[in-house]
């Protein structure tokens, strides 16, 4: 007979990291991408949290994920867009009871007013920067958080969901600046402009340009979703991203290393 070890109880959550980009936050790409966080009640260290809980007895995790957003931040999501990320079993995630969390990755580009938070103390989109500093989370929600941005690269690199972070009528720069948030870097803006026109139906050119006033210059044309990008549909070609496509400024230089 074969031995078995001891089966001692668990609970299994789980947590969703919501992503939006804050357009009036900053001139910079990178300091506009937001995580949707709570406090959750009793808490007294002031740290912040990923929306979720407890599996329901009669749930699917996706409903899990759905209520527990609505319940302690007042946001309503859509299933369809629910992303499965990772499960994370580390013994010591919660030092209360041994706890699995399965996470869920949502992109919101217009989230629209919190509230009221049903359980929770507060609500909020913070920066996604800030959140990266020590003891701004609990639990292993730092490490959740930075699973989910990876992946939503991912998607934007194989998927036109990007565009949906646009106004209907858009620049290339504008569109640049959703994948320089997520990246969490520079984009060349020729390197990125060449990508982004070589995807059959990514994109469709307007015979239209942005006012900007007394801008110096051109003005940047504007560009709509081409069909593959209204039909929701993979991206036929992905655009892939490398180091070589930051801007000259920001690549490593070469030569003998210092001692």
């Amino acid at each position: 007979m074969s031995k078995r070890s001891v089966q001692h109880n668990f609970y299994v959550y789980v947590d969703t990291v919501v992503f939006t980009i804050n357009q009036a936050r900053s001139l910079e790409a990178q300091d506009r991408l937001e995580v949707l966080v709570m406090k959750r009640p009793g808490v007294r260290d002031g740290r912040w949290a990923l929306p979720g809980g407890l599996v329901g007895d009669d749930e699917s995790f996706e409903e899990t994920a759905l209520r527990k957003v609505t319940e302690e931040t007042g946001l309503r999501l859509n299933k369809r867009d629910l992303h499965q990320v990772a499960t994370y079993g580390n013994p010591d995630r919660d030092d209360r009871w041994r706890a699995i969390a399965v996470a869920y990755l949502i992109l919101v580009p217009h989230p629209g007013e919190l509230g009221p938070e049903l359980n929770s103390e507060d609500a909020t989109f913070m920066r996604y920067r800030d959140l990266r500093g020590r003891n701004m989370l609990e639990f292993d929600h730092r490490d959740i958080i930075e699973d989910a941005r990876k992946m939503a690269t991912k998607m934007l690199e194989d998927t036109s969901i990007a565009i949906g972070f646009c106004q209907p009528k858009f620049t290339i720069s504008e569109l640049r600046g959703v994948y320089e948030a997520f990246f969490q870097s520079e984009v060349d803006p020729a390197n990125f402009r060449r990508k982004v026109e070589k995807v059959p139906g990514f994109v469709e050119a307007l015979d239209e340009y942005a006012d900007f006033g007394s801008s110096p210059g051109r003005p940047p044309q504007m560009y709509r979703a081409g069909l593959a990008s209204r039909t929701r549909s993979d991206l036929s070609v992905p655009i892939r991203f490398r180091l070589s496509d930051a801007p000259p400024t920001d690549r490593p230089r070469r030569g003998k290393p210092k001692r």
